[in-house]
């Protein structure tokens, strides 16, 4: 496919009657230094390496990933897209386009496929194991996107993540603690995984031109994804207790903790422990102190407590530090 400029990208998307929606975030890159810049980036591994292509619109990327990699899974929401895609591989690859609307499916069955091409809902469509991610996200899903990154990531098999978003969402993600921008998300990427801008890329290099700057950025797993890690072990749990307790982040843990267990009701159970230092606070002081000023590990710790009741992991808390 070829990779279409500024002036070339009209044409084809009035061809394809494909109406870009700005209030999504939707753009296309143009500027093709940025494309075969991402593409270094990636380091493509033909023999080894299985991406996923999350957005690929008319194939800015598409055809590098699929001349280089070993196979390519391609998801795309819009279906005039896909099947665009579809037409334009399938007269040089073994290409496989599916409309994926179930929760579930076995990748497997296309292992002697070179493309698959999905058209569905990147965040609610099951992702397919594979070794690279790639994409130019809309700021609409990059939360979401990544949050779902994070729960399905295996770290024996997904080696990084290439990615395009706002680079004022890249802040959100690297946010210290105790800072404004500290959010749940922070949280959840601040145990999990390593997180590197690699290249800023002004609005110039798209279309629609957008308002804001955009940034690539690098995501590998830390040592917390290993399999036998607790963190690991209890990530769903780690999750769960983000998004419970950080629309409290200006409230003491203990507060933040209260709520989440009133507001949800299944917290109680799946986190029985935190009655004890709810009803006790003079004997565990920190939990006095603001949600936004405890780390990922600590609020990690924190939810093992209430997870599983050991007691010996919160004596790691000295309150001159927080």
């Amino acid at each position: 496919m070829p990779f279409y400029s500024k002036s070339q990208l009209l044409p084809k998307l009035e061809e394809l009657n494909v109406r870009l929606d700005k209030k999504r975030g939707q753009c296309y890159l143009v500027d093709e230094n940025i494309a075969n810049y991402i593409i270094k980036e990636v380091e493509i591994n033909e023999n080894k390496d299985i991406i996923l292509e999350i957005g690929s619109g008319l194939g800015t990327l598409s055809d590098s990933l699929v001349r280089s990699g070993r196979r390519v899974y391609l998801i795309d929401n819009d279906e005039k897209i896909t099947k665009f895609l579809y037409t334009h591989l399938k007269s040089k690859y073994n290409v496989k386009l599916i409309d994926l609307s179930s929760d579930s499916i076995d990748f497997e069955q296309f292992s002697d496929v070179k493309v698959i091409i999905i058209n569905g809902d990147a965040i609610k469509v099951p992702f397919p194991v594979v070794t690279k991610i790639v994409g130019n996200i809309p700021y609409q899903i990059s939360a979401p996107l990544i949050f779902k990154i994070i729960d399905s990531w295996d770290i024996n098999k997904l080696k990084k993540c290439i990615l395009m978003i706002q680079d004022e969402f890249a802040n959100r993600l690297i946010a210290k603690v105790n800072s404004k921008n500290y959010s749940r998300i922070s949280a959840a990427v601040g145990l999990y995984l390593n997180i590197k801008k690699i290249k800023m890329v002004p609005s110039s290099c798209f279309f629609p031109k957008p308002r804001v700057t955009s940034v690539i950025i690098e995501l590998t797993a830390k040592n917390s994804l290993s399999s036998d890690s607790p963190e690991n072990i209890f990530r769903k749990d780690y999750l769960s207790f983000l998004r419970g307790v950080f629309p409290f982040k200006n409230k003491s843990l203990r507060n933040a903790i209260s709520f989440f267990l009133k507001n949800d009701e299944n917290a109680a159970n799946q986190f029985k422990y935190f009655k004890e230092i709810i009803k006790n606070p003079e004997s565990y002081l920190f939990i006095n102190k603001k949600l936004r000023r405890f780390s990922p590990q600590q609020l990690f710790n924190i939810m093992l407590y209430g997870s599983t009741g050991k007691s010996d992991i919160l004596q790691e808390f000295k309150l001159d530090e927080l």
